[in-house]
């Protein structure tokens, strides 16, 4: 039972991501939202990375290639905002917002078994990556 993953995974693991993964979009989704207001709150940015760094650790282990490299990104921009190399601005939380919505559709590609490696992660990657870089808009 592994079409995404690339690894053997049962269904109760399965489930256990998936319901795991849930929370933690859940949180990125609302936190990101916050962080538009936020900017620079430090313990919200903290919250914020360790929600990516749990589903990246996560993805990993179940053996998503996709989402693990997507949350990575994702934890490298918002690393870059902790240690305030970037600020907080409407292309970052653009950029954020977008990735989430790749992630919900590679967790939802997963939940019901269709082939997310047919899901494109690489604009979402490019745009964080600009993003890191302090480059300006998409």
């Amino acid at each position: 039972m592994s079409r995404t993953t690339g690894t053997e995974i049962t269904r109760e693991e399965l489930k256990v991501f998936l319901e795991e993964a849930d929370e933690q979009i859940g949180l990125l989704d609302r936190d990101i939202v916050r962080l538009e207001t936020e900017g620079d709150n430090p313990d919200l940015l903290q919250e914020i990375f360790r929600a990516a760094h749990t589903l990246k650790g996560s993805s990993a282990m179940l053996g998503h290639e996709c989402m693990a490299e997507l949350t990575h990104a994702m934890e490298s921009l918002l690393d870059g905002l902790r240690n305030r190399q970037i600020v907080v601005n409407a292309e970052v939380i653009d950029s954020l917002l977008y990735s989430l919505d790749v992630l919900r559709t590679l967790k939802e590609d997963l939940a019901s078994c269709r082939d997310g490696s047919l899901v494109d992660i690489s604009l979402a990657v490019a745009r964080l990556e600009m993003r890191q870089s302090g480059q300006g808009a998409w």
